[in-house]
């Protein structure tokens, strides 16, 4: 029988799954460099994130690569990692909750419909062992182009990411906020100043970038009362970061480190990651956290950034400064008869996390028995 057209294009694009970053790596910064992509799909990153986390976790790295013909230039690239669920052999984004954005690389002239990308899906889980994908955190346009990941029938994630356009000048930052708001902030500052010397600090490097990283971990240990940030991967993942592209800020008073931030600059837009402060009353009252990301806005403007973003997960801090809520989606994607029974009942835990993250009581309460578990 003829094959249709659909069947034909497909049938033409050549895929590799590695399991080794580095046989990846080539096509991987080549696709990068141009595809719409987030920091959180940079090679390091990805790489970093496995090596401290998914490795620790049993994972296996998947990266599925596509190509006109073998050898040639690369299409695409989904990076991923495979684990165990039960009998299910589940491949999900690298990254885990410390990515932001899920997306895949992309050539712009790699013109896959949603069911190119379904079949060609199947076909990497075919070579991989896996019995679905749970694809998620996906925006549906990305830097103003559509997210081919993000397939009919997807559902939306958990939560939403917060995020920005900024201004051409500083100024028309500060008319974005009310004359209270700003008032506010003033008073703020001048009660810490009245404390002792406020600096600013932005884009520190070297062994100050690592001391601010350090007091980052040692505040957030305190504040979550979360043993991870003091000891193993999540320390190590930071740290780890610090002398590539994991820019850091801080403030300091008289000296010591009040408020941090850290994250990462990507092709005009600045993405942060994480996010600390001192918890002592007197100082946490004046919003140490609140005085360092406006002012980490206003150098951003000054350095040409066009974009900024806070990422997944609802918070005040995050609704003050974003205008922007950017709807994320999850897919799931069987690829056996074993993925296709799991499959509905996958989709039903994600409706309900979305269900308790959005009805702040019971995200409340949740969050409660989390730190009284620990």
């Amino acid at each position: 029988m003829e094959l249709s057209r659909f069947e034909a294009a497909v049938d033409e694009i050549s895929l590799d799954v590695f399991t080794s970053f580095e046989d990846a790596r080539e096509d991987w910064e080549t696709l990068f460099a141009n595809a719409p992509a987030s920091a959180y799909q940079s090679f390091g990153f990805a790489r970093d994130w496995f090596e401290t986390f998914g490795r620790a976790r049993g994972l296996t790295p998947m990266i599925v690569v596509a190509r006109h013909d073998a050898g040639a230039r690369p299409l695409a690239l989904v990076g991923l990692a495979t684990s165990r669920l039960g009998p299910l052999r589940i491949a999900q984004f690298l990254g885990g909750k410390e990515s932001n954005f899920n997306l895949g690389l992309f050539t712009a002239d790699a013109r896959l419909d949603a069911a190119s990308i379904r079949a060609l899906l199947r076909r990497a889980a075919r070579a991989a062992g896996v019995d679905l994908y749970r694809l998620g955190n996906q925006p549906q346009i990305f830097e103003g182009v559509a997210n081919p990941l993000a397939l009919p029938g997807a559902a939306p994630s958990p939560s939403f990411a917060y995020g920005t356009t900024l201004p051409a000048a500083a100024s028309e930052l500060d008319a974005r906020f009310s004359s209270d708001a700003r008032k506010k902030l003033r008073k703020k500052q001048a009660r810490l100043e009245k404390m002792g010397v406020l600096v600013f600090e932005h884009c520190a490097t070297g062994a100050r970038g690592r001391e601010i990283l350090e007091v980052l971990l040692a505040q957030k240990a305190e504040r979550l009362q979360d043993a991870s940030f003091d000891s193993g991967a999540m320390r190590n993942f930071v740290l780890g970061l610090c002398g590539g592209a994991l820019e850091t800020h801080a403030l300091t008073l008289d000296g010591r480190i009040i408020a941090t931030y850290a994250g990462f600059a990507h092709r005009g837009r600045f993405s942060a990651m994480i996010n600390s402060f001192d918890g002592e009353e007197e100082i946490a009252r004046s919003s140490p956290g609140d005085l360092l990301l406006h002012s980490l806005l206003r150098d951003l403007i000054a350095r040409g950034v066009e974009r900024f973003d806070l990422g997944v997960g609802e918070a005040r801090y995050k609704n003050a400064v974003c205008d922007e809520t950017i709807a994320l989606v999850d897919v799931v994607v069987p690829a056996t008869p074993l993925g296709a029974l799991a499959a509905p009942l996958l989709a039903a835990l994600t409706r309900a996390k979305r269900a308790v993250k959005q009805n702040p009581r019971l995200f409340a309460s949740l969050t409660r028995l989390r730190r009284l578990a620990r």
